[in-house]
Parts: structure tokens; C-alpha cells; sequence
């Protein structure tokens, strides 16, 4: 039963991205229209959002791959995350970043 929510969970996740990345790549034509980013304290760290207009498309609390709940620990670095993604959304390239792409950013945890 929890591997099947497990499973919708990612599906939803999924078809929300690909919807997003889709309007984005819509969106190039129009000047206008761009990505950006902002950071957040959440917990004892902060989190970012990156949003189209005024939609938000990605709210990461938690730095992404480490397992568990961990926040960054610096709005810079939770900016410097939330740059490297915008770049490859803009690029037509998925946002999910690998463990390398992270220690390239040198945030802490990967280090």
C-alpha cells in the first residue's frame, strides 16, 4: 500500500514537471516571460522556490538526494541550487541535479 502512494506520489511529481519544463520551453518565444528564484528560511535553514510569472513551479525545502529532511544551510547556497536548476530548465535539460552537479555548487553535505 505505501509503495503504491510511494508510486502516485512520484507520478503526480512527475506530470507536474513535465508540465512546468512544457510551459517553459512554450514560454521562450516572449521576453517578457522568465525564471526566477527566490530563498527561504524554513526550519533551522532555508529552502528556494523558482517560479513562471507568478506560478510557483518548484518549492525545494530540503536539499535535494540527501535522505532525510535537511534544509541548506545558507540562503547562498540555497540560491546557488536554485540558479544551477533555472540553467538547465533553460537549457530544455530535466532539473533534477546528480550528486556531482551539487558538489560543483560546494554545497556542504556533498563536500
Amino acid at each position: 500500500m505505501k509503495r503504491t502512494l510511494a508510486y502516485m506520489a512520484l507520478l503526480v511529481l512527475s506530470g507536474t514537471l513535465v508540465f512546468g519544463i512544457t510551459k517553459i520551453w512554450n514560454t521562450e518565444k516572449d521576453p517578457k516571460v522568465s525564471l526566477y528564484s527566490q530563498t527561504f528560511p524554513i526550519g533551522d535553514g532555508f529552502g528556494y522556490e523558482i517560479a513562471l510569472q507568478d506560478k510557483v513551479l518548484i518549492r525545494q525545502e530540503y536539499i535535494p538526494i540527501l535522505e532525510g529532511k535537511k534544509p541548506f544551510a545558507t540562503s547562498l547556497d540555497a540560491q546557488r541550487t536554485a540558479d544551477k536548476v533555472i540553467s538547465k530548465l533553460m537549457k530544455k535539460e530535466s532539473p533534477i541535479l546528480s550528486v556531482k552537479e551539487l558538489k560543483e555548487l560546494q554545497i556542504p553535505d556533498f563536500n
